[in-house]
């Protein structure tokens, strides 16, 4: 793995684990293994610079997983079980690393305003599923707005309680929900 892409992996599970503000560069140097000049020759802005490219390398990775699972018949269970996964495999000790660079506004603020374009972007990609489900665009949007707004807390309350069972609760009011602007089947 090149020293670009380590140092990114790393900070990724920093701030998964930490936030942003308590991701400090000897915890990347040690957990990365990396010698401190590699973090100012591949990010010369230093921190800032590196948690912003970390946010948009996750974001991207992430919303390339969402478009996934936006193709499974049912999309929002789906979406609970990413992030059960990504739960577990942390032994739910580490969390979404968009939102926290979202929270991190004070230590990063470039990469909070990535964050917030991501979470666009995961808001268009389960509208877009929305609507091929034959609901209205514009309620359509609402709607994905609050199924990632609602599976992010889920996210955070599973971390706390140490259980997948919020995002499966959430998931389950999510799709009815849902099924509340679904067009009725005109097939029968």
């Amino acid at each position: 793995m090149a020293v670009r892409d380590q140092l990114i992996t790393t900070t990724a599970g920093l701030m998964r684990r930490k936030g942003v503000a308590a991701t400090s560069i000897a915890d990347i140097l040690e957990d990365s293994g990396v010698a401190r000049r590699s973090i100012y020759l591949n990010f010369p802005g230093g921190k800032s610079e590196l948690v912003t490219a970390t946010t948009m390398a996750m974001g991207e990775a992430i919303t390339a997983a969402i478009s996934g699972v936006m193709e499974r018949d049912d999309p929002i269970v789906a979406f609970a079980n990413m992030w059960s996964s990504m739960l577990a495999e942390s032994d739910f000790d580490g969390g979404c690393p968009v939102l926290a660079a979202a929270l991190g506004q004070h230590t990063a603020p470039e990469a909070t305003a990535v964050a917030v374009g991501i979470f666009g972007k995961w808001r268009e990609v389960i509208a877009q599923r929305l609507i091929s489900d034959h609901i209205d665009p514009h309620t359509a949007g609402t709607l994905a707005a609050t199924i990632v707004m609602t599976i992010e807390g889920a996210v955070v309350m599973s971390i706390a309680s140490k259980s997948a069972t919020p995002l499966y609760e959430a998931a389950t009011h999510l799709n009815e929900l849902v099924a509340l602007h679904r067009p009725p089947d005109r097939s029968r």
